[in-house]
């Protein structure tokens, strides 16, 4: 339970860290374009990495029968 608190938490912070980023960027207009072009950019490998690894079986499969 405490750790699902502490996720929603950070997750909580890092939306208001993004929308704080997108902000900063949009007021530096047109030098921010390189910020949120770069915010883009962490965003589509963190989406990829999210893909990859929900579409591994065998990520799966050792994550629930290998002892930690």
């Amino acid at each position: 339970m405490t750790e699902r608190i502490a996720y929603a938490i950070l997750i909580g912070l890092a939306v208001i860290w993004l929308v704080a980023i997108i902000a900063g960027s949009i007021a530096a207009w047109p030098y921010g374009v390189l910020g949120l072009l770069a915010l883009l950019a962490v965003g589509l490998l963190f989406v990829k990495v999210v893909r990859e690894r929900l579409a591994s079986r065998e990520d799966d499969y050792y994550s629930k029968n290998v002892d930690k």
